[in-house]
């Protein structure tokens, strides 16, 4: 997919709406920013808030908070 942007007052851009339905952004939503040669990529960037519910409760699985939260994150970006 390719669209085109244009680049407004204050350096904001306004995203095609083809691009934010594709990647579900919404207002308010955080991009990560990246610059890679001459190009800047994009990225919807999760917060823990966002898997409120996400979580099974499967008792003491022997994994840290931090170690659910990666998995559940990676589901998170798989489903897209």
């Amino acid at each position: 997919m390719e669209e085109v942007a244009k680049i407004m007052a204050r350096g904001l851009i306004a995203l095609p709406s083809e691009v934010r339905k594709k990647l579900n952004l919404n207002e308010g939503d955080i991009v990560k920013v990246q610059v890679k040669d001459d190009q800047i990529i994009l990225r919807k960037e999760e917060r823990i808030f966002d898997l409120k519910g996400s979580i099974e409760q499967t008792g003491s699985t022997g994994k840290s908070f931090a170690q659910i939260l990666q998995e559940e994150l990676n589901k998170k970006k798989k489903e897209g």
